[in-house]
């Protein structure tokens, strides 16, 4: 990835000095409004998301072939996922892996039992929490963009551009916050622990105590790191439209816009099967490098 990065926009510069095109670098930041939509396959785990802000920053090159069209190119972090409150699901498997990670004296043998008695719990448990999914992507956009004048001789512009993007995934977190009880059921009406045969009870209290204290009480929930079970690479479109103003060799500008993906992003269904999308809000700055 690092690799990728290091090429493009070395390249591009080089092709647009080599071909005498007006060409400007740039930057721009600002808040994104991501969200996570489900993806066909309807999984508990994939419903009821909501936007949450996030940021986003980055830079780019932009190559101007006339008065009227450009092409943009550029590197940028972007913040995505989505947050939902109250009676959630979650995967079993995941949650009681979560939750052995934190406890102390666990071998790798401990972990593997920890795993397979998590596989013999019902696929989802549910819990009234706050939950916050937070993905970091590094997104390179290739954008055609078409802009016109304000006025002759304005300094003013309005612009649109659209295309094509991948992003690679460079972090996942499922961040958990709240105290509560886990059930078998949105209604609530049996806990987890209570759902267990009296044999499955027995051995977990014996052998692992505190696991055994967590399924009986209500205990507070933490930050799960979820990127293994992401996918490593997205691809979809973006787009945005603009006002900028231009000062000599320099433009400021101001732009709305968004991106969505196509692909699932889960790995694995039983985590969901979700897109992820954001709107955008950022402000730049552009320097023009050949006049």
């Amino acid at each position: 990835m690092k690799k990728i990065v290091a090429f493009i926009l070395p390249a591009i510069l080089l092709a647009s000095f080599a071909s005498a095109q007006p060409i400007n670098i740039g930057i721009r930041g600002g808040l994104g409004i991501p969200n996570i939509a489900p993806g066909g396959a309807g999984t508990p785990v994939s419903e009821g998301y909501k936007s949450r802000l996030a940021a986003g920053a980055g830079i780019f090159t932009e190559m101007e072939f006339s008065k009227l069209f450009s092409l943009r190119l550029g590197v940028e972090y972007s913040g995505q996922g989505g947050k939902k409150d109250g009676m959630q699901a979650m995967p079993s498997s995941r949650l009681i892996s979560g939750i052995a990670a934190n406890m102390p004296n666990i071998d790798e043998n401990m972990a593997a039992i920890i795993g397979e008695m998590a596989s013999r719990m019902p696929k989802y448990v549910y819990a009234d929490i706050k939950n916050k999914a937070a993905f970091d992507y590094l997104m390179i956009p290739v954008m055609a963009q078409f802009g016109w004048d304000l006025g002759a001789n304005s300094p003013w512009r309005v612009y649109i551009n659209a295309g094509p993007f991948v992003s690679f995934l460079m972090g996942g977190n499922q961040i958990s916050s709240g105290i509560g009880t886990l059930y078998t059921s949105a209604e609530a009406n049996t806990s987890l622990w209570n759902s267990l045969p009296t044999v499955a009870q027995d051995g977990i209290i014996q052998n692992l105590p505190e696991l055994a204290e967590k399924l009986q009480n209500p205990f507070e929930f933490g930050t799960i790191d979820i990127t293994g079970e992401l996918r490593p690479v997205n691809f979809g479109f973006c787009g945005n439209a603009g006002l900028s103003y231009r000062y000599k060799r320099s433009r400021f500008f101001v732009e709305f816009g968004g991106n969505y993906g196509l692909i699932k992003v889960q790995k694995n269904t039983d985590n969901g099967a979700n897109r992820i999308g954001s709107g955008s809000a950022m402000i730049g700055y552009a320097f023009n490098l050949i006049k």
